[in-house]
């Protein structure tokens, strides 16, 4: 399988040793019991955990002089923004929706993204703390996400910078792609150059791949994952309550979607790539082999090589002049 994009970007074929090894953590993952998303005492449990292990090493004592928190009032919502300010002059702002099947997580655990583009792409990377919905309250999440997005995109002077990319991964693409159709809706969307998605969930309703999953299915649980939603959307309503997938995605920025081939909801992200590109014209898809959900964060070289891509992409995006161009 090679990667597919529209774009200048031209990755080279994924190669035998990359699937190779790929397949050989594959055959591990398949010894450990997938993740349960739509447990709640399963979220609260690791939720805590993270908590605790992000007290007990602070930003201070890993000695990351680079890292900002600001807590902002947006709409009458406060808002804690993780801020990671590159070496020199930035050159954008990069908005970054942490995933975590919408209840669990938070803007810290994804420093692992959010630094890199800081660093290579030389951005303020903005990691979004948003509301987590345990409580089942997607639609607080959703109105964090359209505060926040609103608020940077009107505070831009602030942080020296004229444009902006959105991205998420897993549930955070889905908050990200609602952030954008926000910021279409307010006529503020001029400024945004580009949308990344990694492993991105954009139909609430379960796409086939989703419905078609079993519970043998590598990190999440697919069958889980489908009643998790079901707990989700009930507090949705309208085009929202379907998800991102059926809104009407013309005029947008350029899009970059990657997914894994094992993904339960690998047809999430061919599907909006399909639509964005029906509708936009701009939209590059790349799905990697042998890849499960969240793959960009496992030990191999097919999640170093998706890493390096969203960087690329990001920066052939700041390179270009105009920020809706295809």
């Amino acid at each position: 399988m090679t990667p597919r994009t529209a774009s200048g970007l031209r990755p080279a074929p994924f190669t035998s040793r990359e699937i190779g090894a790929a397949r050989r953590l594959n055959a591990l993952l398949r010894f450990l019991p997938s993740y349960h998303t739509d447990r709640r005492w399963n979220a609260k449990i690791v939720q805590t955990s993270i908590r605790v292990a992000q007290l007990l090493a602070p930003d201070r004592l890993l000695r990351r002089r680079h890292v900002v928190t600001r807590i902002v009032t947006a709409d009458g919502r406060r808002i804690s923004l993780r801020l990671m300010l590159p070496n020199g002059a930035p050159r954008g702002l990069y908005v970054h929706f942490h995933g975590g099947a919408w209840v669990m997580g938070n803007a810290r655990f994804d420093d692992g993204i959010t630094c890199p583009i800081a660093r290579d792409c030389r951005m303020v990377a903005a990691g979004v703390d948003f509301h987590n919905a345990a409580d089942d309250r997607l639609d607080l999440a959703l109105l964090d996400s359209k505060a926040s997005i609103e608020w940077l995109a009107d505070h831009l002077a602030e942080f020296a910078v004229e444009r902006m990319i959105l991205g998420g991964e897993s549930s955070g693409a889905h908050l990200a792609a609602e952030a954008l159709l926000h910021l279409r809706a307010r006529s503020k969307a001029e400024a945004v150059a580009g949308f990344v998605s990694m492993c991105g969930a954009f139909d609430l309703g379960g796409s086939q791949s989703l419905r078609r999953s079993t519970g043998r299915s590598l990190v999440i649980d697919g069958p889980s994952a489908l009643r998790n939603m079901q707990r989700l959307t009930p507090s949705l309503s309208g085009r929202e309550a379907k998800g991102p997938l059926f809104a009407d995605l013309s005029g947008l920025s350029p899009a970059l979607l990657v997914a894994g081939a094992l993904d339960p909801i690998l047809d999430d992200s061919i599907s909006m790539h399909e639509r964005w590109q029906s509708q936009s014209g701009n939209s590059d898809c790349v799905i990697f082999p042998e890849a499960p959900h969240g793959f960009n964060r496992l030990p191999t070289r097919l999640a170093a090589r998706a890493n390096s891509l969203v960087r690329a992409w990001i920066s052939q995006r700041l390179d270009r002049p105009g920020a809706n161009s295809g």
